[in-house]
């Protein structure tokens, strides 16, 4: 969805809005009454009629009071327009932020995305709420009394607002720079959230370590950093005030000074001074808030400007949208021809060829930096690959939508992520009982039926199932809660191999078409894994798998092993034929063993 303007955002609301402006109209024409009836009440007791004296008193609180009731409806009206139109421009936000490939995260720190979405996301809305509120106040009191001003004595109300004018000149001429020194703040901000959240994302590394004193170090050169742009943003926006609490007050000493001189040579009477006075104290207030409002403009448009980037933002993995070819019932059939994958000039994968039949057991494997990863998130289009060159049941994935192409894809990569919940939720969110999955995929996947199964497995079934498959049963039988399990953050109360498990039954749980295990039991033991890959077996039976293991003894039952190195093909086969090659398989395998053996010997 592309950003809309920012006034676009509360087009929606412009209902309450006009209501909020029109009470706010009403708010300065009740306030009129005011100093109307408060000097006929002056000039009652200066001429001693006082019996006309309780009906001004009682009409005056009368507006008085409408005043105070039309004000705060006025201020909620438009202040709650502001909040919805926040939640809708957040929503949008995180919305295209679910859009972006995992490239732009990469290249991007969590902790500016984040600022932008809180900090950036509240100084918009200041500038829709308390902006708009002071901008409608300021327009309609000026609109209102300089008119009444007028009505009463043309020339005193042109002397008296002659510093107004200059206030507005004063307050443009600062509006630039509060502009720039805003921008800088936000983005000094967007720094420093990143900075505290790669900090307590690291705390276990930092004081395995010892790096406390050097991490803070660090952090208070950041936070300096922002308290320097603060401060030069600050004592820009602190010169308004002197400059409107100097012109301001100018207008009363004319007043004084015109409308005094009248009083005493009885041009005007003393009735008609007072109300004068307060028109024009009620004139003071807008004018002084319009330093505020262009403070908060200025503030809101630098912080506009970083939301508008981050929403223009382009996804370097297009999704082409609908709903795609209707999904065959038997396992997946992957082609690729001729890829080519690079990272700026760099070719992580350098023209690599294969097919994977369908329902076979395809294993990956090769030294570390190969390109093994990047090779299987091509397959699931993690990461943008050219047109022609990856095939999904001889259908170019790149012109597949993504949703249909991931709802039959079961991936578990090596760094297994795990979201704050229970261990059931997490493994369920792999089949679309999580709330993280569209209901347009369970209704695909249900359709189709899990491989093996029934498509009308109770979700308590499918996710004991996966559990089970992935080697957790153990595990769960130790903890009180079992399924309920709740992992914390990050699933930090689970051990890696526990993590990489879950993440395991998570993809199992989808009954995929293609499942695609990225090292996912590296952190396991070599006994628990050979457990587990006996129990995948069966899984994987009517099913397409791809694996990738550093452990060659764990994929040497695959019906094809493609060995990688330094992005190329350098070998395929089965386990036996790439023995008897004597290639890069073979020491692979044979550096193991030895490896294995000498552990065995220390023992």
């Amino acid at each position: 969805m592309a950003v809309r303007s920012s006034l676009g955002y509360l087009r929606p609301y412009r209902g309450v809005l006009v209501g909020g402006v029109v009470a706010m109209l009403a708010t300065n024409l009740c306030f009129l009454g005011v100093p109307y009836y408060l000097s006929r009440g002056v000039q009652a007791l200066k001429d001693g009629h006082t019996e006309d004296l309780p009906q001004h008193m009682v009409l005056l609180m009368v507006f008085a009071i409408a005043t105070a009731v039309t004000r705060i409806w006025s201020r909620v009206s438009i202040f709650n327009a502001a909040r919805a139109a926040e939640y809708d421009l957040r929503s949008d936000l995180f919305g295209h932020l679910m859009t972006l490939s995992p490239g732009y995260y990469r290249e991007h720190p969590t902790g500016d995305v984040m600022s932008r979405l809180t900090n950036d996301v509240q100084t918009v809305r200041a500038m829709w709420g308390a902006g708009l509120v002071h901008l409608a106040n300021s327009i309609t009191s000026f609109a209102t009394v300089l008119t009444y001003m007028i009505v009463l004595d043309p020339v005193v109300a042109l002397l008296t607002i002659i510093p107004y004018p200059l206030i507005v000149v004063a307050g443009q001429a600062l509006s630039k720079r509060i502009y720039r020194t805003t921008r800088e703040v936000q983005a000094e901000l967007g720094t420093l959230s990143a900075r505290i959240q790669e900090d307590l994302g690291a705390i276990q590394v930092i004081k395995t370590y010892g790096l406390e004193d050097v991490r803070r170090k660090g952090f208070l050169e950041v936070s300096q950093r922002l308290l320097d742009k603060n401060m030069d943003a600050a004592k820009v926006r602190i010169q308004l005030g002197p400059i409107l609490n100097t012109l301001a007050p100018l207008a009363v000493a004319i007043l004084i000074l015109v409308g005094g001189r009248a009083v005493i040579h009885k041009d005007i009477d003393v009735g008609f001074y007072t109300a004068y006075g307060i028109l024009l104290a009620q004139l003071v207030w807008p004018t002084l808030t319009l330093g505020f409002m262009l403070a908060l403009l200025q503030r809101g448009r630098a912080s506009w400007s970083r939301l508008v980037q981050l929403q223009d933002t382009k996804s370097d993995i297009p999704d082409v949208g609908g709903e795609g070819p209707p999904v065959p019932p038997e396992p997946a059939k992957v082609e690729v021809k001729h890829l080519t994958v690079k990272y700026g000039d760099r070719a992580v994968i350098d023209d690599v060829s294969f097919t994977l039949s369908p329902g076979t057991i395809t294993a990956i494997v090769g030294r570390t930096g190969s390109g093994k990863s990047t090779l299987v998130e091509s397959l699931c289009r993690m990461n943008q690959v050219p047109a022609g060159t990856v095939f999904l049941d001889d259908h170019d994935i790149t012109t597949l939508p993504l949703g249909y192409l991931r709802a039959q894809l079961g991936y578990a990569p090596q760094e297994a992520f795990l979201f704050s919940t229970t261990i059931a939720d997490n493994v369920a969110m792999g089949y679309g009982a999580g709330t993280a999955i569209p209901a347009a995929r369970r209704a695909e996947l249900e359709r189709v039926g899990a491989a093996g199964s029934a498509p009308d497995l109770s979700n308590e079934t499918r996710v004991t199932g996966a559990a089970k498959s992935a080697g957790l049963e153990r595990d769960l039988a130790r903890m009180p809660e079992g399924m309920g399990t709740i992992v914390g953050e990050r699933g930090i109360t689970l051990s890696g191999g526990q993590r990489q498990r879950v993440a395991l039954a998570r993809a199992l749980s989808a009954a995929p078409r293609l499942l695609v295990l990225d090292d996912s039991l590296s952190s396991v033991d070599a006994e628990t894994e050979r457990v587990i890959l006996a129990s995948l077996r069966e899984v994987m039976h009517g099913r397409t798998a791809v694996l990738i293991s550093h452990r060659v003894a764990a994929i040497k039952d695959a019906d094809q092993i493609l060995v990688l190195d330094q992005g190329k093909i350098v070998e395929h086969g089965t386990h036996e034929e790439l023995i008897a090659k004597g290639g890069l398989y073979g020491e692979l395998y044979r550096t193991q063993l030895e490896t294995q053996f000498e552990l065995q010997e220390a023992s």
